[in-house]
């Protein structure tokens, strides 16, 4: 498969940060993109709540679901209960992982008569955090869910009776295989809004809608080999992260990088060892 991606959107409520929305919603509309909209049922979670409660949410969504924009449901009210990585091991938090089936089933169960009560028919789940168990899949079998927008394979696999749709991005980039970019519309600052344009400017063709996805008739099982996949690239994540937290990393990657790429590998292997004895300094130096 050619590199593609499609776009969703996490916390969509309705008092989030509506100029922030319509201002990344025009981007996507220039481009003729429609992203997958992650709309919190019942929102309990103080840290969303960014501007004015609009009246005319839940008519809103059915409007763009209506005009092609694909609905899944956020988690239930998107409040954190446990402390529970759940099964991809992103996040020490979750609104689901580590708690009771039944209270699982109960959650997911009142958050779909939200959306139902209000005309949504969401069959897509995204869990907040990236945080689920093996019991939230199965109360959303139970329920009749289809798919689940998460995993880090490189492209989409049936597992447990459920489609994942991998999402492996924060930014808008391509990465090997297929890719769901996970855009937080509060959260975006100016430079954002230039990187998302500037992104699908340039790779448009690429970008796919969600709907695509859910319309092919096969796909593959979750086989060892797109476990190992799968744990590669969480792993490196994991490495990503790690490096991005770290000053003296981050110093290391600036003074050995070279646009050449032979030359920037060539300077990394051989300034390993000074960057190891700088840390065992360190080691030292705290004793």
């Amino acid at each position: 498969m050619t590199n593609v991606c499609l776009f969703r959107l996490d916390d969509i409520t309705p008092d989030m940060d509506w100029s922030k929305f319509y201002r990344v919603k025009a981007i996507f509309d220039k481009y003729k993109v429609r992203p997958l909209l992650g709309v919190v049922p019942d929102n309990g979670d103080a840290a969303l709540v960014r501007g004015e409660y609009h009246e005319d949410f839940w008519e809103y969504m059915a409007s763009l679901e209506r005009s092609g924009w694909l609905i899944a449901q956020h988690g239930y009210r998107h409040v954190y209960e446990t402390k529970d990585a759940g099964l991809l091991g992103l996040k020490k938090a979750s609104e689901f992982a580590g708690l009771p089936y039944e209270t699982q089933y109960d959650k997911l169960k009142k958050g779909r008569e939200i959306l139902q009560k209000n005309g949504l028919n969401a069959t897509i789940f995204m869990a907040p955090g990236h945080t689920y168990d093996r019991n939230t899949l199965k109360a959303l079998r139970r329920l009749e869910y289809t798919c689940v927008s998460d995993g880090y394979a490189n492209l989409p696999y049936y597992t447990k009776g459920l489609l994942f749709v991998p999402s492996r991005s924060a930014r808008p980039r391509l990465s090997p295989g297929l890719d769901t970019i996970c855009i937080h519309c509060n959260d975006l600052g100016e430079r954002d809004y230039g990187e998302l344009e500037n992104f699908l400017e340039a790779n448009h063709q690429h970008v796919i809608p969600f709907s695509e996805i859910l319309d092919q008739l096969w796909y593959p099982k979750k086989t060892w080999k797109v476990r190992m996949q799968e744990r590669r690239n969480l792993l490196l994540y994991r490495i990503r992260r790690y490096a991005a937290g770290s000053e003296r990393l981050q110093a290391y990657l600036q003074e050995t990088w070279d646009a050449d790429s032979r030359r920037r590998t060539r300077n990394r292997i051989l300034g390993l060892p000074r960057l190891v004895h700088t840390r065992s300094r360190g080691r030292r130096r705290q004793k």
